[in-house]
């Protein structure tokens, strides 16, 4: 994520990797299951066909995309010309603009309407029930050959995404003469995807591509902001990372947030929305790289800054892509956002107590850290962000002051590294980082530390 200061024309900026958890299935019955009463039997055979039904239905649905057949498309719609319609034909010519392959459908869970909480970084799936969930009134309206389907699907981006990318749907389905149909997506909780986006554009670019519905002028300078940030992470980080870029541009701060999949999240509320203007989002799985994260623009905090800080968003998400995709471990949150920032900075001349000046003035108050960043300062619905983002960014800097930067960049490597790095199986970020200091710089954690504090006070005598 990336949020916006109010004194400087700069912007600083958090990740924010969605790894989408999976729907687990049913389990079926088996040749040990204990007996069930006949009732109990036929609800959950009638629930085995309904779930088979649906499966066949999104099977068409997958079938249509890869053999670019609208009507086949339609056919598991159940009034085309409803609004649900509307979007489901406007979403299948969206798909059709992208360079996408191995569409599918992989799960079909009986859910509920009230799905899991949404949280940045994670989807809980909804509970699963034997059955049809629809309640209240809706039940009423619905009648009793409706139910609901948590849905999980995949797809990928040609030449982007290595593995195939999750994504989720609440389908409600209707049993109709003619078969199953999908009636709506309105009764639970369903991520916004790219296809959803109306008016979609596909623009190409020298490093990647870029994906939206913002103004064309606009998505130009996105694209050429994404060309210039690949050629300054490479050169600092290196070329061990696929530098293929997705950048998506929504037009508006509603889309953002469905395709953050954080529409009903009431933490991510407005005023945390404000200090968010980019994230990088993409499916992580432990102890792999990262294999197709995409960078997301805020539209509505991002057209506030100015070119710098633009490029500094961009360039900050851009590392987060490269290390990710080239490390396979988790490291000290200080350590990511610091490292990101830095990049973000290089080269652009901003003095450090100016962009750093509200965690300065704490600092002068005698209000100053008195340890590194944890990642609870990072959490924008609970904090004022900016600080914890400056003390990173400053962190990671003087290291680099005292030992240059090809020695900070192999210490992040290293804790950044498989999960035997310097000797310590499986270590959490922290405990990695404060083992790699002695190693990569010959002082410890603590002495640093002692030595960042005297320098942020340092800085802030500067700027009175």
């Amino acid at each position: 994520m990336t949020r916006v200061r109010r004194a400087a024309a700069t912007m600083l900026c958090v990740v924010l990797a969605l790894g989408l958890t999976g729907l687990a299935g049913l389990a079926g019955p088996g040749p040990d299951r204990p007996s069930q009463p006949a009732s109990v039997l036929s609800e959950v055979d009638g629930q085995g066909a309904r779930m088979a039904a649906a499966q066949d239905l999104l099977s068409s649905r997958a079938k249509a995309v890869l053999a670019r057949d609208k009507s086949a498309w339609m056919a598991t719609v159940d009034l085309p010309g409803s609004a649900f319609g509307r979007r489901q034909s406007l979403a299948y010519d969206n798909i059709l603009k992208l360079p996408i392959s191995d569409f599918s459908y992989d799960a079909v869970t009986p859910g509920t309407v009230t799905p899991g909480p949404v949280t940045p970084g994670t989807v809980t799936p909804a509970t699963a029930r034997p059955a049809p969930p629809i309640a209240g009134a809706r039940a009423r309206e619905a009648g009793p050959n409706e139910w609901v389907a948590l849905v999980r699907g995949s797809y990928s981006l040609i030449g982007f995404d290595r593995t195939p990318r999750s994504f989720e749907a609440t389908y409600t389905l209707v049993r109709r003469p003619a078969g199953w149909r999908i009636t709506d997506d309105a009764d639970g909780a369903t991520t916004g995807q790219l296809w959803d986006l109306p008016g979609l554009k596909v623009l190409p670019s020298r490093s990647g591509i870029v994906i939206g519905n913002a103004p064309q002028e606009r998505m130009r300078e996105y694209a050429a902001i994404a060309d210039d940030a690949v050629r300054r992470v490479s050169g600092l980080w290196g070329t061990d990372w696929n530098a293929r870029v997705v950048v998506v541009t929504p037009s508006t701060a509603e889309e953002f947030t469905g395709l953050l999949g954080s529409s009903t999240d009431k933490d991510l509320d407005q005023a945390a929305l404000t200090q968010v203007a980019a994230v990088t989002q993409g499916g992580i799985t432990p102890d792999q790289r990262a294999q197709g994260d995409q960078i997301v623009i805020n539209p509505i905090a991002f057209a506030a800054l100015q070119p710098d800080g633009r490029r500094m968003v961009v360039t900050h998400e851009l590392t987060h892509v490269a290390v990710r995709s080239s490390t396979t471990r988790a490291v000290p949150t200080w350590l990511s956002e610091g490292m990101a920032d830095y990049v973000g900075y290089a080269d652009l001349a901003l003095p450090r107590d100016r962009v750093a000046s509200e965690l300065l003035t704490l600092v002068r108050a005698g209000k100053g850290p008195e340890s590194l960043p944890t990642a609870a300062d990072f959490d924008p619905s609970r904090t004022e962000i900016t600080t914890a983002y400056s003390g990173s960014w400053l962190a990671v800097s003087r290291l680099v002051d005292l030992y240059g930067q090809a020695r900070v960049v192999a210490f992040y490597r290293a804790v950044a590294g498989g999960s035997t790095a310097y000797g310590a199986v499986q270590l959490d970020p922290d405990a990695s980082a404060r083992l790699a200091f002695p190693r990569s710089f010959g002082v410890t954690q603590p002495q640093f530390v002692e030595g960042w504090q005297r320098y942020l006070q340092t800085l802030a005598r500067k700027r009175r």
